[in-house]
């Protein structure tokens, strides 16, 4: 039976305080100078970062907002906020699919967006390793249509929300995101649409977030489950995000990966610790935390980018940018994607891991990681390694 105890700080302590650093300031006016006034197209607007990115967008004063989703009931709600919000906020909330070509068309075509923040993905790694198919038709496909919809249409922005599982990926989720940056450097070379794509790590609380099921494991008396004791992941609030978007977006100028600066990484047991301690539970109760292993497509650390990518300063302390050194023509960008297409119309998963890993030489599927300190302190290195599944069921207490 849940502890009475656990409602009222569950739904009232900040997510800053669960992040061991300062939140990033950003130049908020900086940050302003490229959708004020615009046509700004946000797809998977509905979602964590997406309605965030809605309503910071909001506050700088666009032309038009163009809200594109496939969840209609969130879409719903997310204009509901907006206009309560921001009364005189020209919003137009979309539904459609990435996956469809025809959709980016007629959205591009249009409303003829100056900007278009692309945060429409599948992003759940266990789920996306039972369901690859659909991963790369959403994450790659989806990236595509609407990349090159951009393009034709003349669009001056495309900012591509990427993730920092796209370094050494072991997943498939990782994997398809990583070709989706790929994707859109192959078309910055001959495009006069600006592709930019920011990196960042978990957003803290998002839907579906560890934080998220913590809590309801909390407020259900626990146990806490945590799949690794030295499993690590960078964390973010949406608002940080998206502000910190909205500052690459301001100093991009079309080709580069921004990598956003998120501290040490955390890891999740203490994490959970954490968060029961901020239950407000009483000291002669305990909840306890199982470790269940990690799960196909994890890794107990990730990175924000490799050795060979040279991360150059810009004029915001907390964000660095590279340019990627092994650019594809467009021309073999579109082989690669037939060929992924023919491997999901004959379901050819054999296929396409061998198609990742020809795009990606360091596609690392099944594999742990282990850190290990880098040799030229520009980062992080890490060395592969097979682990062995933690012991389901192993339990700790936590005294109160």
């Amino acid at each position: 039976m849940p502890p009475a105890a656990l409602d009222d700080p569950l739904r009232t302590f900040a997510l800053e305080d669960l992040i061991p650093r300062r939140s990033a300031v950003v130049d908020r006016e900086r940050a302003s100078e490229r959708v004020r006034g615009k046509v700004v197209l946000v797809t998977g607007a509905a979602g964590s970062i997406g309605s965030e990115l809605c309503h910071q967008v909001a506050a700088f004063g666009p032309q038009l907002l163009v809200g594109f989703d496939q969840a209609e009931t969130p879409l719903f709600y997310l204009e509901r906020e907006l206009a309560a919000k921001f009364p005189a906020l020209a919003f137009q909330p979309l539904i459609g699919s990435i996956t469809r070509p025809d959709d980016a068309q007629a959205v591009m075509a249009q409303y003829r967006p100056s900007v278009v923040f692309h945060a429409a993905a599948y992003k759940h790694v266990p789920m996306m390793e039972r369901d690859p198919f659909a991963a790369v038709e959403n994450n790659i496909f989806g990236t595509w249509q609407f990349a090159l919809a951009a393009a034709a249409h003349g669009v001056e922005y495309f900012v591509l929300i990427s993730t920092d599982k796209v370094v050494r990926p072991a997943s498939v989720m990782g994997a398809t995101k990583r070709i989706a940056e790929l994707s859109i450097c192959a078309l910055q070379q001959k495009s006069g649409t600006q592709f930019i794509a920011v990196r960042f790590g978990n957003v803290i609380g998002s839907s579906g977030s560890v934080v998220s099921l913590f809590m309801e494991q909390i407020a259900a008396g626990g146990p806490v489950t945590v799949t690794d004791p030295e499993m690590r992941r960078y964390f973010m609030t949406a608002s940080e995000a998206g502000q910190l978007v909205l500052e690459s977006l301001a100093l991009g100028n079309g080709g580069e990966i921004f990598v956003l600066d998120m501290g040490e990484p955390v890891k999740i047991v203490d994490l959970a610790r954490k968060l029961i301690h901020l239950s407000g539970l009483q000291r002669e109760q305990s909840i306890k935390i199982e470790f269940s292993g990690a799960r196909p497509g994890e890794k107990l650390f990730e990175e924000l980018n490799l050795e060979g990518e040279h991360l150059a300063p810009t004029a915001h302390p907390g964000i660095r940018s590279f340019r990627q050194p092994r650019q594809l023509s467009r021309t073999r960008m579109e082989s690669h994607l037939r060929a992924l297409r023919q491997a999901i119309k004959s379901r050819d998963r054999m296929r396409l891991t061998e198609l990742f890993e020809h795009l990606i030489p360091d596609y690392c599927p099944a594999l742990n990681f282990q850190q290990a300190p880098s040799p030229s302190g520009q980062g992080t290195s890490f060395n592969a390694v097979q682990q062995p599944a933690t012991q389901s069921g192993l339990s700790v207490a936590i005294p109160r």
